[in-house]
């Protein structure tokens, strides 16, 4: 694997709006370098990058908010305050059911807070975008953002590659079955397996959700929620995120193909665990594909049947429906061990294996029980690739504050996520850390040493 050192082709230090969130974060990229890490800041290649003006208005309107939004929070605690308490000692285990109810109560107060602040109809008109919050389908708006056709007074203001918030998802998706089960009926069973639920709470939850996901699908893009969704640091984040992912994977497999005449690229393996709707592995195919005339098989594995439905919708819409397995079962025991690899790869090794959006998720024990499985299910000479929200990232409070994200966020410092790759025996001379040009990511290469070398 190419090992990016500081002066080759990326930037020193990340230069964003935020003053403070800079200072910290390239505080981190300096004590990993003097300790030997490799460490490389990406260069500004999103479009949002032409407008540095309009990053900076939607910095500040999301900052108003935002500040106005914690001003209710803490009136809220403050005449709540034996209830708030509660949820400082949530990791007890009664407590923590206590905790968790005191938790949604203070959520659903402060929806009605969002509404006005951010997704009303006098701001951005997208509550449909926000009902879709915990799930891969809000990506399907930010991946594609700049492709978004955007209306005004129901009126064309902006042409675009796709008329509705869902991008290249549309109302084809209800029709995919996952492994010839109806896409409901495969919900069904995973509320059922995923969240304990009985077989009418869990029918009542995927009704509601799939009414959610429809409105969603017909939803126009208003000029308010399209500049949000260009410009905000989270969105700017996400898709760099992918942009590197894509890039790191396109260039490993490359060099596995020059560097070995007896393998091919339709030979090679890629895995996406936890993959959502699995866009940018589907975009990093398809680049291979007009490159080269040839592509890997990506396995995509998910515990959301409706995930993994947009996967196989997008696959096939892009000629892609004989690259890709789609794996639908759950992704963690109850004691935090991957499940199902052995069972998918049956006995095939991977090339590249990606869980980039997955880790901040994971507490500690369980992010380095992922790597221990990866690493065995891993070629030599192979590549993981993963990542973490940034712990010293700029507007930080926006994800669970005004946008209200769940579920929750484990942000780490770059130095916390290395250690954990290291706790779970791997070298740090195999580790090349990418920051993401907005700060909000960092996304590790992970390079399994090549025996035969």
């Amino acid at each position: 694997m190419e090992k990016f050192g500081n002066n080759c082709g990326g930037r020193e230090f990340v230069d964003g709006f935020d003053f403070e969130a800079n200072k910290k974060l390239n505080g981190e990229i300096a004590d990993l370098r003097a300790q030997g890490y490799e460490v490389r800041v990406g260069e500004k290649n999103d479009p949002a990058y032409d407008n540095p003006e309009k990053i900076e208005k939607v910095y500040s309107y999301l900052e108003r908010g935002g500040r106005e939004l914690r001003e209710v929070r803490n009136r809220f605690i403050r005449s709540n305050m034996g209830r708030a308490a509660v949820a400082v000692v949530s990791k007890i285990p009664f407590i923590s059911k206590l905790a968790g109810r005191w938790n949604k109560e203070l959520d659903d107060f402060l929806e009605t807070y969002r509404d006005e602040l951010l997704y009303g109809e006098k701001e951005t008109n997208s509550q449909p975008w926000h009902k879709q919050r915990g799930s891969a389908s809000t990506f399907l708006s930010i991946g594609p953002a700049f492709s978004l056709a955007v209306i005004e007074g129901g009126k064309l203001a902006f042409p675009g590659r796709y008329p509705t918030m869902s991008g290249p998802v549309g109302e084809s998706l209800f029709d995919e079955k996952i492994d010839g089960v109806p896409l409901r009926y495969m919900m069904i069973e995973a509320e059922v397996a995923n969240h304990d639920k009985t077989q009418q709470e869990a029918a009542r939850a995927v009704d509601e959700r799939i009414n959610n996901v429809r409105e969603f699908i017909k939803a126009p893009v208003t000029p308010k929620f399209a500049e949000v969704i260009k410009y905000c640091m989270d969105s700017l984040g996400i898709r760099e995120r992918g942009d590197l992912v894509k890039k790191i994977t396109i260039d490993h497999i490359l060099d596995i193909d020059m560097q070995n005449e007896n393998r091919s690229i339709d030979d090679m393996l890629v895995m996406s665990f936890g993959c959502g709707t699995g866009l940018p592995t589907l975009e990093m195919l398809k680049e291979l594909k007009e490159k080269t005339g040839q592509a890997p098989t990506a396995i995509l594995i998910d515990q959301d049947p409706l995930a993994l439905a947009a996967a196989q919708n997008l696959a096939k819409k892009m000629g892609l429906e004989n690259n890709v397995e789609i794996h639908c079962h759950r992704l963690f025991s109850k004691f935090g061990r991957p499940l199902g690899l052995k069972k998918v790869l049956k006995g095939r090794q991977v090339d590249v294996m990606e869980d980039s959006g997955l880790r901040e998720y994971l507490p500690d024990m369980v992010h380095k029980k992922l790597t221990e499985e990866s690493w065995g299910f891993l070629r030599d000479g192979g590549l993981m690739i993963t990542g973490n929200m940034n712990a010293n990232r700029p507007q930080k409070d926006f994800l669970h504050g005004l946008m209200g994200w769940t579920p929750n966020v484990i942000m780490r410092p770059i130095a916390r996520s290395l250690k954990l790759l290291q706790a779970a025996g791997v070298s740090k001379d195999n580790i090349t850390a990418n920051i993401t040009a907005s700060s909000v990511y960092s996304v590790f290469a992970v390079e399994k040493p090549d025996k035969m070398l």
